[in-house]
């Protein structure tokens, strides 16, 4: 995992993204090659063994592109609770 160098801190949100990003990228390789992982890729959750292909387990249904569309859209979001 990688370290970070906290005297050198960044407050830049994308530099922030970029470091999440990468230490995670790094976590899912290490868990892949130790063994099985679940992960979602375009709507359908795949198993992925060591040395073998990719098994698909389920297509997951109920996602609206448009609604996704409309997040990206935004920058801020205001999240009502009932």
């Amino acid at each position: 995992m990688s370290k970070m160098n906290l005297e050198n801190e960044s407050d830049n949100e994308s530099e922030i993204a970029a470091m999440a990003a990468r230490v995670l990228q790094e976590r899912f390789i290490a868990a892949a090659q130790a063994g099985p992982v679940l992960y979602v890729e375009n709507d359908y959750l795949v198993r992925k063994i060591p040395n073998e292909l990719p098994v698909v387990i389920k297509h997951l249904e109920g996602r609206n592109p448009d609604i996704a569309q409309r997040f990206v859209d935004h920058r801020t979001f205001k999240i009502n609770r009932k």
